[in-house]
């Protein structure tokens, strides 16, 4: 039965947003062939859409309490460099042999194994969804976001608009006011932008907030509320607190820093911003109860994976190795960039999973694997190395951006500059996606450098973990090749981070 009223609610949205004639045939079909009268099926329908939402509407009357927000977790503190130990660049490493070294009888270095590129786009097109359909008796509202211009229902805001105090019975007044008002078409907007742009759960909570804001729910509360609302429409385990004003917690699958949060059942909610509005730490009231149909957690993965925009920037790159010169040409989505800034900070393993979307991905590979084929798994990892280390400026946070702010690989392109965390995060990238070597991520205090396994061990600073042996590959050590740490942690243990 719960099998068939699923269908038939899919059924009622189709009739909401498809033509009349579509809907009705579809319709009385899909009756016709299960059996069902017309009117009980429909009436069975909407008791169990009202039960699920009074049922929540319960919780939100009755069930808020008094939690401690927690300060959040705040990352590493320690300053950093802030002028870099430089080799010269005459100083050559023992790891690069000449081009002509002597015939010997030792055994020959492994030679790297270039990973074949993946192409931007799937050889084979994959079916683009159904565009969504609107009746032309709702029209369209159309506003900016990720850099392009999508179009969502265009709805009446006077329900929407919160302007009470925020309080367990006016927050639950104010569920039932939207849940009452016609939504589906709505959710089935946002789900089917998901789907055609790609959009990880941050793009779809972003997209959520954008469209309260281009409906013109111009206050923080409303803009707030309504945002819960979609997202738990949605499917998502939002939930929403009070003290001085609204805001929503939402739990992550990654642990955020620099973000308020409580704990609910061994279970994380941070107090997210999506316009950088900071929220006071202290005492405020959430309900412990859950809508039934809202389980997902955010999942900020992805990113790299949303359809690109027209928002196309170009740079340069170049690097100097063994006396040659090399010149880098990148293209890369500015309005990526914007997005990746609005994320919370993350455990810096975060960073080189994502790595580049991929038209940036294929165009930067595509140029470095002539550089590497057919050279030894150290004279390329030695090449990527020199590419990170010499062709981005350095300049910690605190400078650049007054706060710590860890950078994905996309934002380490736009930047004039990057620090040690950025560079080790496209650096690991790069050695696996393009060497297929692995790497690891060495966390000293106020310093972050890489490790990488080569098939045979070279001369050098050296790192056992689980089993195997990492030689240091430090991208901030400016001209320093594989096995040289920088000499201030060269003596310590670091933390090691896999990805």
């Amino acid at each position: 039965m719960r099998q068939a009223l699923t269908y038939l609610l899919s059924a009622s949205i189709g009739c909401s947003i498809a033509g009349a004639s579509w809907a009705e045939s579809e319709y009385e079909s899909w009756l016709k062939a299960n059996r069902f009268d017309a009117q009980a099926a429909q009436q069975e329908f909407q008791d169990y859409m009202d039960a699920n939402d009074k049922e929540f509407v319960g919780f939100l009357k009755q069930q808020w309490k008094k939690v401690e927000l927690e300060q959040p977790i705040i990352l590493d503190t320690t300053p950093k460099p802030t002028k870099l130990p430089t080799l010269k660049p005459q100083a050559k490493a023992p790891e690069i042999p000449p081009s002509k070294a002597k015939p010997t009888t030792k055994k020959p270095e492994p030679i790297v194994n270039v990973r074949p590129i993946k192409p931007s786009v799937p050889a084979t097109p994959t079916p683009r969804p159904t565009p969504i359909a609107i009746s032309p008796s709702e029209p369209m509202l159309t506003f900016e976001f990720l850099g392009r211009n999508i179009s969502m229902p265009k709805v009446n805001n006077k329900a929407l608009r919160f302007n009470k105090n925020p309080n367990s019975k006016s927050i639950a007044k104010h569920w039932e006011s939207m849940a009452s008002q016609k939504h589906a078409h709505i959710i089935k907007a946002i789900q089917t932008h998901k789907t055609n742009l790609n959009l990880n759960d941050w793009a779809v909570a972003l997209l959520a907030f954008e469209y309260s804001k281009a409906l013109g729910l111009s206050t923080d509360n409303t803009q707030q509320l309504f945002t819960w609302f979609l997202m738990v429409k949605s499917g998502y385990d939002v939930r929403l607190a009070y003290n001085s004003s609204a805001f929503i917690l939402l739990p992550s699958k990654q642990a955020l820093f620099g973000v308020t949060y409580f704990t609910l059942k061994h279970k994380k909610y941070y107090a997210v911003s999506f316009d950088n509005h900071k929220v006071d730490a202290g005492r405020a009231y959430t309900y412990s109860g859950t809508h039934d149909t809202a389980t997902k957690n955010i999942n900020f993965s992805g990113a790299s994976n949303i359809k690109p925009s027209n928002a196309v920037r170009s740079k340069v790159l170049s690097f100097k190795l063994n006396g040659e010169q090399h010149k880098i040409d990148v293209n890369y989505d500015l309005a990526m960039v914007k997005f990746s800034n609005s994320f919370p900070q993350m455990n810096i393993e975060y960073y080189p999973q994502q790595g580049l979307p991929a038209s940036t991905a294929q165009q930067l590979l595509k140029q470095l694997k002539p550089l590497v084929n057919g050279k030894t798994e150290v004279e390329a990892v030695n090449l990527i190395l020199r590419f990170v280390q010499t062709s981005f400026a350095y300049q910690t946070d605190g400078k650049q951006f007054n706060k710590e702010n860890y950078l994905l690989p996309i934002e380490t392109l736009h930047y004039p500059y990057s620090d040690c965390e950025d560079r080790a995060s496209l650096f690991s990238w790069l050695v696996e996606d393009l060497l297929g070597l692995d790497a690891v991520l060495l966390d000293y205090p106020g310093h972050i450098a890489a490790a990488v396994k080569f098939t045979k061990i070279p001369k050098g600073d050296t790192i056992y973990h689980k089993g195997n042996t990492y030689t240091v590959t430090d991208p901030t050590y400016i001209n320093a090749s594989v096995g040289m740490a920088m000499p201030q942690f060269k003596d310590l243990r670091p933390k090691i981070l896999n990805f």
